[in-house]
């Protein structure tokens, strides 16, 4: 473990530097949609979401009409290519899906469906990584048991409501845990995360996997470094504090590569830092504004009482190209993939600044507004419209839950 914490410490010098030196000038190029342009693809997502409306009227809605039609939304109005499209929506995708949300049922039946939402969002990830690794697309029990980890530890350190003793308590008592030491709990919510790592440590035991324990460590670190955000003014420099920030995505989705993998290279390794600590700025991004609000300073929520992000979004646009690059040279073959994260990352990046106006310059937001295939009143009527796929989705799990977790 100490020479990839060797090799970690060079890529997290290198992004950083990365970070440093990217403009924050508004880039010159990217492509400007018409009025034209811009009603019909309105137009399409229109129609779109006009069809699960009508669906969601229905006790029993056609599910897969739904899927077909989301494909179908998905290639000719947000332009995903045949290769993206099966990643997104193949069959082992969608069981895993299901299956997941069965099996955290089965778990913990007291589940609500905001953690079973933030939870889903690290299984995505996760499958992502088997399919691009060449793995089986499944839910293995290390899979299951991390991605419902960080809705229950990730909710403990937010919560507001505990003081930040009870939180350092905690965070000391489960890294003994995570080191393999046998803990006491406190509480039936921390007995279930000890039962988590127990599931962890059945798949990959200790002797021949310690790296993916230690990565489980590492990332228990970050968090607990993320302790020290939390404040009512900024207390540390800016560079300690996108360090601490950017650890924490890295470390998580390292641990996503050690557990679907059980071993990692120093490629492997590169990818997965960069890839997390570039989400995990995209995250700070989009949450500034409640960030501010509920006095944790990340590099952009710090930045809030003082001016506009117009800078350091620039700053992020551009080092999201270079992290795109550094794929394309890591993984030359990976196409589909690729064209998968730039797409995400552009979605990101719309909901952020569509979301917080309010962090933006009225000219930065009418230069973004050129950019972007939708006119920001039109997304504005989308949020309420959407509201019903939101509903089915919910829908569908109750119907997981209700039928006992049965296919």
């Amino acid at each position: 473990m100490t020479a990839n914490l060797s090799i970690l410490y060079k890529i997290q010098d290198q992004f950083i530097a990365t970070w440093e030196n990217c403009p924050e000038h508004f880039p010159a190029t990217g492509k400007r949609f018409s009025y034209l342009e811009k009603r019909i693809w309105e137009s399409k997502f229109d129609r779109f979401i006009k069809f699960v409306q009508n669906e969601a009227n229905y006790k029993h809605p056609n599910k897969i009409e739904i899927l077909q039609k989301s494909k179908l939304f998905f290639k000719d109005a947000l332009a995903y290519s045949p290769d993206q499209l099966e990643l997104i929506f193949s069959d082992e995708m969608l069981h895993s899906t299901k299956d997941f949300i069965q099996k955290a049922w089965l778990f913990d039946p007291d589940l609500g469906n905001a953690e079973i939402f933030q939870a889903l969002r690290n299984v995505w990830i996760m499958l992502g990584l088997q399919s691009f690794f060449g793995k089986e697309i499944k839910i293995t029990p290390s899979l299951l048991a991390y991605s419902l980890l960080y809705p229950y530890t990730d909710n403990l350190i937010d919560d507001a409501s505990i003081n930040k003793e009870e939180k350092i308590n905690f965070c000391r008592r489960f890294a003994l845990r995570l080191k393999g030491e046998s803990v006491k709990s406190e509480s039936s919510s921390e007995q279930q995360i000890y039962d988590l790592v127990e599931m962890i440590e059945s798949e990959f035991d200790r002797e021949n996997y310690p790296e993916v324990h230690h990565s489980l460590l590492a990332i228990h670190d970050a968090q607990t470094q993320s302790l020290a955000l939390v404040s009512n003014k900024p207390l540390l420099s800016e560079e300690e504090t996108f360090r601490i920030c950017i650890n924490k995505g890295a470390r998580s989705v390292i641990a996503d590569g050690y557990l679907v993998l059980g071993k990692l290279d120093k490629k492997q390794l590169h990818f997965l830092y960069e890839y997390g600590a570039y989400l995990q700025i995209l995250d700070d991004l989009q949450d500034a504004r409640q960030d501010y609000l509920d006095g944790v300073m990340t590099c952009f929520s710090r930045k809030l009482p003082y001016g506009n992000l117009d800078k350091l979004l620039c700053k992020t646009y551009f080092l999201g190209k270079t992290f795109q690059q550094r794929v394309t040279n890591l993984y030359p073959d990976e196409v589909s993939f690729q064209g998968l994260i730039q797409k995400s990352f552009a979605l990101l990046f719309l909901v952020s600044i569509f979301e917080n106006q309010e962090d933006f310059s009225d000219d930065f937001i009418l230069k973004i507004e050129k950019h972007a295939p939708f006119r920001f009143s039109f997304l504005r009527k989308l949020k309420t419209d959407l509201e019903p796929f939101r509903d089915l989705m919910l829908l569908k799990i109750d119907e997981y839950r209700l039928s006992g977790c049965k296919a």
